[in-house]
């Protein structure tokens, strides 16, 4: 039998009765836009993130978004991220009328160089957005520093890492704003797409409730030009359902992990890094080789389906280019997105799975 990268048939089959159930009673009341599972989740989630604030959203691009307009970042305006994130980060930018600035990886993991965006900050400079990529908590202790020093907004993209924690704190409650997708793949992931928001700042809650709902602060009176990014009931009942289960699910994932590093412990592959402060959630587990291509071609001889996220830099996308033209190279990212791949991690693979998985790898490179 083939390991798939992703199985979401077999969660659903743990779960279809209570998912049922809930939407039976989001379906008997026919109130399915702001209804009590929206209500419900939203307290849920802040308390699960440990922010007095989270707002429901369409989907985590549209969270990234409603996020920025929300802090009045437009034209002429700057916003820092790093290169090696997805696609999302900068269309919240452009998509906001600012102009997105890319710097390098840090040496020793997926998140942006701390000194790199030092040297990106200029007077135009309004936020830094930071995305925890592949589960792994991006360490923010610098980037806090920089931020503050420089009157800065700090945004979390979360959307790989739901549950992720550093020094005690979880992912999306360090920055004035935590944004996550709860699309269908996430780890915290809905039956369509889905995104939330968390916060401390109840001004901020205000301003993304408006924008989410055409800008509407009471029926027929429209102070703002906004959009339609509501989080749906359907939606919200499913996210309550998964997220009950969702700590066991992570633990899960960090078990095949342990797994996968003690089994390439000595092989010429680099894997995710982890120091004791430290919980990852491993949306992905992400390993280094400068053999991607031969392993992954060794891997799906195997049966075993493995992925690239992602094979592209951001200022080495087609969009980029056309909109902002040649960049820079950023070496860290560039080879970086030639040596990352994807092993499967979801927590239904069992235990002969992952011990196949392992062993393949392993014999790729002799072990």
């Amino acid at each position: 039998m083939a390991i798939p990268l992703l199985d979401l048939k077999r969660e659903h089959a743990a779960i279809r009765e209570e998912i049922q159930q809930a939407w039976l009673a989001a379906l008997s009341t026919m109130r399915l836009l702001k209804g009590e599972h929206v209500a419900a989740f939203e307290r849920e989630i802040a308390a699960y993130i440990g922010t007095p604030y989270a707002c429901g959203a369409a989907s985590g691009t549209d969270a990234l978004l409603l996020s920025v307009l929300s802090l009045g970042i437009g034209a002429g305006d700057e916003v820092i991220t790093h290169a090696n994130a997805f696609v999302a980060v900068v269309e919240a930018v452009q998509h906001a009328g600012a102009q997105p600035v890319l710097v390098d990886v840090a040496p020793d993991g997926f998140g942006p160089d701390p000194d790199a965006i030092a040297c990106a900050i200029t007077d135009r400079t309004k936020a830094v957005i930071v995305a925890h990529l592949y589960g792994s908590p991006v360490r923010l202790s610098r980037i806090e520093e920089l931020t503050t020093r420089h009157g800065l907004v700090l945004i979390e993209d979360g959307s790989h890492a739901p549950g992720a924690s550093c020094g005690g704190r979880k992912v999306g409650s360090f920055g004035q704003i935590g944004c996550f997708s709860a699309g269908v793949v996430k780890n915290l992931g809905a039956y369509g797409d889905a995104g939330f928001i968390t916060t401390a700042d109840a001004d901020v809650v205000t301003r993304i409730r408006l924008l989410e709902g055409h800008g509407q602060e009471k029926k027929n009176a429209h102070v703002l030009y906004g959009f339609n990014s509501r989080l749906d009931e359907l939606q919200a009942a499913v996210l309550r359902v998964k997220l009950r289960y969702l700590d066991a699910r992570n633990q899960r994932r960090r078990d095949i992990a342990a797994f996968y590093r003690e089994r390439f412990s000595g092989l010429h592959v680099g894997v995710p890094s982890q120091k004791a402060d430290e919980v990852p959630v491993y949306h992905q587990f992400v390993i280094r080789t400068a053999q991607r291509e031969r392993l992954q071609a060794h891997l799906e001889a195997a049966g075993i389906e493995t992925g690239v996220h992602y094979p592209v830099p951001l200022h080495r996308q087609p969009a980029w280019l056309r909109h902002y033209g040649e960049s820079p190279a950023l070496p860290r990212a560039e080879r970086l997105a030639q040596e990352i791949l994807s092993l499967p991690v979801f927590p239904d693979l069992t235990d002969a799975e992952v011990e196949r998985v392992g062993d393949a790898v392993a014999g790729f490179f002799g072990a």
